[in-house]
C-alpha cells in the first residue's frame, strides 16, 4: 500500500464499518472491558487523564518544531501555559509530588532541547493487515539508518517512566506494531526501533581509559542521582569539607553544575535518553499472538453490556481506575468501591488537613 492513499483506505474501511486495531485499543480491553465498551462500541469518548493530555502537548510541540511551524522558544511558553490550563480545568495529577517530579523532568527536556539536524519522517500513518485483522498506528519519526537506504531507523518519544519486566514487553508492542507495519507498507527495512525517553537523561563523562560511561538518570534530579561520583571528583580537588558539602548542596539545589570548578564542568555533558528496544522473531510471534488472541476475546463478547463488566478494583488496579481510566466518573464498579470506602477516605482528608496545620 502507497504511504499516500493510507488516509483514503483507513476512510473506506471506517465507512465499511470494518474494525481497524491499535494498540491502545487493545490495550484498553486488557485494562477493563468495561471501558473498552464503552469508547469503543458506544462511541463514547469519556474524560481525559493528565498523562494522556500532556503526552499528546509534548508529541504536538516536538512536530511543530521538526515541521518548521514553531521554535523551542515556543514550547517553553506553551509548556507553562499547558500547566496553567490543567489547572484551570481541574485536570490533576494523582499527588503534588507525583506533579512535581513530572514538570521538573519534562521541563528540564522543554528548556533543554535540540532538534537533530537530520532527515525526519514526522508521525507517519501506518495501515497493514495481521492475520486478517486491519492494525494502525502513527510513527513519531522515521530516520535515515547509518546503514544506509533502505534501512531507517524508528523513534517514539515517550513521557512515561522507563520500563521494566512485564511492562517493557507491553510498551514494545508498539515498536513492533511500527516496525511491522512499515515494512509490510513499503520497501524499508528497520534497522533500530528505539524510544526517547522524555523524562530522563544520559549523563556521560570520560574515564582514564579514554571510554565514555553513561548513566541514565532522572532529568529532574539528575545532579542528585550523580552524587557520589560528583563527590568522589570534588574530594580529589583537595578542597575544604565544608565547600564542598556547600557546593553539593547548592548544585543539588538548582540541578545544574554551574557552580562547580571547570575542571568538573568539562568532565560532563548530557545526552538525549535513547533506549533501543531488541526485536527477535520470539517477540513478534508474541505480538502476532497477542493481538490475533485479543481480537478474537473482543469479538466473542459481542455488544452485549452483561458481557463487558468492570474489572475489579484491588491494590493492582486502583491507580488506572482512579487516574486513567476515561469512564472513571461513570463507572459503577468505582462508585461502589468509593462508597464502601467512604470512612477511609474521609480519614486520610482529616489526616491531611491536621498535617496542613502542623506544617503547612
Amino acid at each position: 500500500m502507497n504511504l499516500l492513499s493510507v488516509e483514503e483506505k483507513l476512510k473506506e474501511l471506517k465507512e465499511k464499518g470494518i474494525p481497524v486495531y491499535s494498540i491502545s485499543r487493545l490495550n484498553t480491553f486488557h485494562s477493563c472491558p468495561y471501558e473498552y465498551y464503552k469508547t469503543y462500541i458506544e462511541g463514547e469518548r469519556g474524560k481525559n487523564n493528565v498523562y494522556g493530555v500532556m503526552g499528546t502537548f509534548i508529541h504536538d510541540n516536538i512536530e511543530n518544531i521538526y515541521r518548521g511551524v514553531s521554535t523551542t522558544e515556543e514550547f517553553k511558553k506553551n509548556f507553562t501555559d499547558k500547566l496553567i490550563e490543567l489547572d484551570m480545568l481541574n485536570i490533576t495529577f494523582p499527588s503534588d509530588s507525583i506533579r512535581w517530579n513530572w514538570v521538573k523532568d519534562v521541563g528540564h527536556f522543554i528548556d533543554n532541547f535540540k532538534p537533530v539536524k537530520t532527515k525526519m519522517a514526522i508521525e507517519t500513518l501506518i495501515l497493514f493487515q495481521i492475520n486478517g485483522i486491519y492494525l494502525q498506528g502513527y510513527i513519531d519519526a522515521i530516520v535515515p539508518s547509518e546503514k544506509g537506504y533502505p534501512y531507517v531507523n524508528i523513534i517514539d518519544w515517550k513521557t512515561s517512566s522507563k520500563y521494566n519486566g512485564k511492562k517493557l514487553l507491553e510498551a514494545g508492542r508498539q515498536l513492533v506494531l511500527y516496525k511491522l507495519g512499515l515494512e509490510t507498507m513499503t520497501n524499508y527495512k528497520v534497522d533500530k526501533v528505539m524510544w526517547n525517553m522524555i523524562k530522563y537523561v544520559n549523563v556521560c563523562w570520560k574515564l582514564k581509559n579514554g571510554k565514555i560511561k553513561k548513566k541514565m538518570c532522572s532529568r529532574g534530579k539528575w545532579i542528585k542521582e550523580m552524587k557520589n561520583q560528583l563527590l568522589h571528583d570534588l574530594q580529589r580537588l583537595s578542597l575544604p569539607e565544608f565547600e564542598i558539602e556547600f557546593l553539593m548542596d547548592q548544585v543539588i539545589e538548582e540541578n545544574d553544575i554551574t557552580h562547580f570548578p571547570k575542571e568538573i564542568r568539562d568532565k560532563y555533558w548530557l545526552e538525549e535518553c535513547f533506549v533501543e528496544y531488541e526485536i527477535t522473531d520470539e517477540i513478534i510471534a508474541e505480538f502476532v499472538k497477542y493481538v490475533t488472541d485479543t481480537v478474537k476475546e473482543i469479538e466473542s463478547r459481542g455488544t452485549d453490556p452483561e458481557n463487558w463488566q468492570p474489572i475489579e478494583i484491588n491494590n493492582k488496579t486502583s491507580f488506572y481506575c482512579n487516574h486513567l481510566c476515561s469512564h472513571r466518573d461513570t463507572c459503577p464498579a468505582r462508585k461502589a468501591f468509593l462508597e464502601a470506602n467512604s470512612d477511609k477516605f474521609e480519614e486520610k482528608e482529616k489526616e491531611k488537613d491536621e498535617f496542613s496545620v502542623l506544617f503547612g
